[in-house]
């Protein structure tokens, strides 16, 4: 049954999630995986920066992990599903550890293969557990607490995003990119030990099905429910052509043109700030047109674009960055929020993960592409290009039935 968010239902302070003890483990151990987490990227970065690696080097790597997560995400949702989230959350922050320790332990700086190897399979262990992360929050929480988790779980993650590169910048400037493995090897092996004593009470997830029946269950029920794939596959478009291009000029461009690594990591920085701001008022957001708020404000992360377009100075992309992070989470938040509420609990897993396949479908080739796409055309016109396509497709995902409420209509 779609359930449409009601403007009257009192609105939950951002904290109200934290009264529940088994979401409050799980919250203190995403602090530190999640800090752990963004450490790393930054340091793999700037060690192809180091070695002169150029933008195809760059896609390469990036792509992979989100080419590894594409693939294996939708046996994570059966795997979450129909064993115990909680061990595989534990499990998966375990491996993922015992990766970055490798890269630190083993070797001088690591290779372009080597990073690569390693990234591949840090996203399918991921794809493993990243259902079930997602999953797991309405068995933790009550349904009409479900904003209000979610809105803290974001602030949570760009909290992190904040320290992150922080953090990543100063372990470089005071050791070397490698150091940063390290850290994230010794935040991802402590933060299970915060989910020592978590319980829970499972509803009944019904008999087992045929495993191929069960892999295609998600896809079956968002199917079903019709104004859900084409915002996923808007979403897929979207994140390709932006955030692909993104992800690998914003290194390249603000290094050129600012003789610095550093406004990188600032600009991540800022847009992590941005995000965490609009995601603290997201938990009291109410309105009978989540999905018309969402896109409206999720048409302005094309700033981030702007940013490499214009790079006028360090405080204009910084600037620009912000404002592209507070573009991000009324989205996140509240697009989060209507599957969790619209998804029967016994395949909640395979829904988000399916949700999230697809979501990233199409980054591999936005990601691969950004290298030799800017090249060939040039950055400027690449850019520009992303950011008129990103925009128009805002404007049109609101014609279709259902989106601009996130909601089956009567």
């Amino acid at each position: 049954m779609s359930h449409v968010m009601n403007p009257d239902e009192t609105p939950k302070s951002i904290f109200t999630a934290l009264k529940y003890p088994n979401f409050r483990r799980l919250w203190i151990s995403s602090i530190i995986s999640s800090v752990s987490d963004q450490v790393f990227p930054i340091c793999a970065t700037m060690v192809l920066l180091g070695q002169k690696s150029e933008a195809l080097a760059i896609s390469l790597l990036l792509s992979l992990r989100v080419i590894a997560y594409l693939i294996f995400s939708p046996l994570g949702g059966v795997f979450a599903d129909r064993l115990s989230r909680m061990r595989i959350i534990q499990g998966g922050l375990l491996l993922r550890s015992l990766l970055c320790f490798q890269l630190f332990f083993f070797g001088h700086t690591p290779t372009l293969l080597r990073l690569s190897i390693t990234v591949f399979i840090m996203g399918v262990i991921e794809a493993g557990t990243g259902p079930a992360g997602a999953a797991i929050i309405p068995d933790l929480v009550d349904r009409d607490v479900l904003q209000s988790a979610n809105a803290l779980r974001a602030v949570t993650g760009r909290i992190a995003s904040i320290s992150g590169p922080g953090i990543a910048v100063a372990l470089v400037a005071l050791t070397s990119p490698r150091s940063g493995f390290l850290f994230t090897a010794v935040g991802l092996l402590l933060a299970p030990l915060a989910l020592r004593g978590l319980k829970l009470s499972f509803a009944e997830r019904g008999p087992h099905s045929p495993f191929r029946q069960e892999l295609t269950q998600g896809y079956q029920f968002v199917k079903r429910t019709r104004w859900m794939l084409p915002v996923m596959i808007c979403i897929a478009l979207q994140t390709s052509v932006l955030f692909g291009a993104e992800m690998v000029l914003l290194p390249i461009i603000t290094t050129r043109e600012f003789g610095t690594a550093s406004v990188y990591p600032m600009a991540i920085m800022s847009l992590s700030l941005g995000s965490l701001i609009t995601a603290a008022f997201a938990s009291r957001l109410r309105t009978k047109y989540p999905g018309r708020w969402s896109f409206a404000a999720w048409s302005l992360i094309v700033f981030l674009l702007i940013a490499l377009i214009f790079p006028i100075s360090p405080i204009f992309v910084i600037i620009c960055y912000f404002i592209g992070g507070a573009a991000t989470e009324p989205m996140g938040v509240l697009w989060q929020t209507a599957i969790q509420k619209n998804a029967p609990g016994e395949i909640r897993a395979r829904v988000m993960s399916f949700d999230s396949m697809v979501s990233s479908a199409l980054m591999p080739i936005g990601v691969g592409l950004a290298g030799p796409m800017s090249r060939l055309v040039g950055e400027n016109a690449y850019m520009a290009g992303a950011s008129v396509i990103f925009a128009l497709l805002c404007v049109l995902i609101l014609f279709v039935p259902g989106v601009s409420t996130f909601s089956t209509p009567k």
